[in-house]
C-alpha cells in the first residue's frame, strides 16, 4: 500500500533516499530543491524548523517522517514528533549527541575502550599550543563544524587554524593522530536494543588520487565494503555498536535509527574508529541504496513500533556491487555552466545532484562551484562496477569538471 513519507534533509543522502522511497510511495522532502527527481514533492520548510514541519505532517496526513538532517535531529525532531503521536524514524537529540558533537564522541570512544587514534580535546588556545609541541606529524585538527577535518604535516601550519577557531569562544579543537589505511563506513539499524548490520562502504575521503590532498565527506564510494570480512563485521557489532547502544541506554537515551561507524582499516586488518553518524553519509548513500534489497518503510516502521526485535532477523542485499563517483566543478568564474550529456547515461545508472544546483529557464542543470553530482553504477563485481561508472562519466561534460580517477581501480 502506498504511504505518504516526509524526508527531512538538505543533502545528497536525503535526495537519494527520497528517490529510492518514491519508487513505491508518495514522497515529500523538506526543504525544497530543484535537484529533486520529478517523482519527489518539495516542501518549502527549512530542515531545522521542527514545529512547522510538524504542522505540515499533521495537516497532510503523512504516515512516516524520516529525519536524515543532522540539524533537525539536533533540534529534537524525534521527541517532538513522538510527543505529538507522529511516526518518525530518527534518534533523539540526546541519543544522537555522539554523532553531532565530535568531542563527546571521542570521550565516549575512550570511555568504552573502543580503539581510536590518540587525541586531545581543548577549549583554551594556550593548552593547544602546549600539546602541539610534542605532536607527531601528520596529524588531524577538527572542530564540530562539518567538513572541518584538516590533515597537517607541520606544527607551524596549525597556528592559523587554531587562531581562527578560538575567535569563536564556544568552539573546541580536537587534535588526533593521523592513521594510515582504508577509510570505511559501517552502518547498523536499531530499535535502541537490538541491532543488525544494514550496510557498509569503502569511502574515498581525500580530494586527490592516491589519497592525497585534504579530507572531505567523500569523493567516491563502494558498497558493500569488499575489504571488510565477516569476522571484522562481527567485531564491529560486538565491540563497537552494542557497547555504544548499551551505554546510551544506561544513560536513559536509547538510540533508535541508523547508526554509522566512521573508521580506518589498516593493512594488517586493525580497525580504528573515528566517530559515528546518524544516517548514511552523503557519498555512501547512493551506492548503499542501490545494494539494499529491503522494504525500507516496513523495516523502519518495525523500529518505531517496537516489533523490530521479534520480526527482523537479517537485512537483505542484492548480489551486486555499487560504485559512486563525486563530480566536482573547479571553474570558479563561469556562472552559467550548462551540464551536457545527461541524456546519454545508461538507464541502469543513477545521478543525484547536490542541493543548490541551478536549473535555467530551459530546465538545464548548471554546475556551480564545488560538488555538483554523484554518479552511481552497479555490476556483479567491484571492477565491473568501477569500469561502468567511469564509462558513464565520460558522457557528462561541463567546464571545470573534475573527479577522482582511482575509485576502486586497484581493487582485488
Amino acid at each position: 500500500m502506498k504511504k505518504k513519507i516526509l524526508v527531512v534533509g538538505n543533502s545528497i543522502c536525503a535526495i537519494a533516499f527520497a528517490k529510492k522511497m518514491s519508487e513505491e510511495h508518495e514522497v515529500y522532502v523538506a526543504p525544497s530543491s530543484c535537484s529533486f527527481p520529478e517523482a519527489v514533492i518539495g516542501v518549502d520548510i527549512r530542515e531545522g524548523n521542527v514545529r512547522e514541519l510538524l504542522d505540515f505532517v499533521m495537516e497532510n496526513g503523512i504516515d512516516m517522517t524520516i529525519a536524515v538532517s543532522e540539524e533537525a535531529i539536533k533540534n529534537n525532531i524525534s521527541s517532538i514528533f513522538a510527543d505529538n503521536n507522529q511516526s518518525i524514524f530518527a534518534p533523539t537529540s540526546e541519543a544522537a549527541i555522539i554523532t553531532t558533537d565530535k568531542a563527546k564522541a571521542k570521550k565516549m570512544l575512550y570511555k568504552l575502550r573502543i580503539p581510536t587514534p590518540k587525541f586531545g580535546i581543548f577549549d583554551k588556545q594556550n593548552m593547544v599550543n602546549d600539546y602541539l609541541k610534542n605532536q607527531k606529524t601528520p596529524f588531524v585538527i577538527k572542530t564540530n563544524e562539518r567538513n572541518s577535518a584538516t590533515i597537517l604535516t607541520s606544527i607551524l601550519s596549525a597556528k592559523n587554524i587554531v587562531d581562527s577557531v578560538f575567535i569563536d569562544k564556544n568552539n573546541k579543537i580536537i587534535i588526533e593522530d593521523y592513521i594510515y589505511g582504508t577509510p570505511f563506513s559501517f552502518y547498523a539499524i536499531t530499535d535502541g536494543y537490538k541491532a543488525l548490520p544494514i550496510a557498509s562502504a569503502i569511502t574515498y575521503r581525500h580530494t586527490l588520487e592516491g589519497n592525497g590532498g585534504q579530507l572531505t565527506d567523500g569523493m567516491g564510494a563502494c558498497s558493500p565494503n569488499y575489504k571488510l570480512s565477516v569476522e571484522q563485521e562481527c567485531n564491529l557489532m560486538d565491540n563497537v555498536i552494542y557497547p555504544t547502544l548499551e551505554q546510551l541506554d544506561k544513560e536513559q537515551t536509547p538510540y533508535m535509527g541508523i547508526i554509522g561507524v566512521n573508521g580506518i582499516m589498516s593493512e594488517n586488518g586493525r580497525v580504528s574508529v573515528l566517530g559515528w553518524h546518524s544516517f548514511f553519509q552523503d557519498c555512501d548513500a547512493p551506492s548503499i541504496l542501490r545494494v539494499l534489497d529491503e522494504n525500507l518503510y516496513d523495516l523502519f516502521e518495525s523500529c518505531i513500533v517496537g516489533s523490530f526485535s521479534d520480526e527482523v532477523r537479517t537485512i537483505k542485499e542484492k548480489n551486486v556491487y555499487a560504485v559512486s563517483l563525486v563530480i566536482k566543478n573547479n571553474n570558479k568564474n563561469n556562472k552559467e555552466n550548462i551540464i551536457t550529456g545527461l541524456d546519454n547515461l545508461d538507464e541502469d545508472s543513477s545521478i543525484e545532484f547536490y542541493p543548490g544546483i541551478n536549473r535555467n529557464k530551459y530546465l538545464e542543470y548548471e554546475a556551480g562551484c564545488g560538488n555538483v553530482a554523484v554518479l552511481t553504477a552497479e555490476a556483479s563485481s567491484v571492477s565491473k562496477a568501477s569500469k561502468k561508472v567511469y564509462n558513464e562519466v565520460e558522457c557528462i561534460n561541463f567546464k571545470g569538471m573534475s573527479y577522482r580517477k582511482d575509485i576502486c581501480i586497484a581493487c582485488k
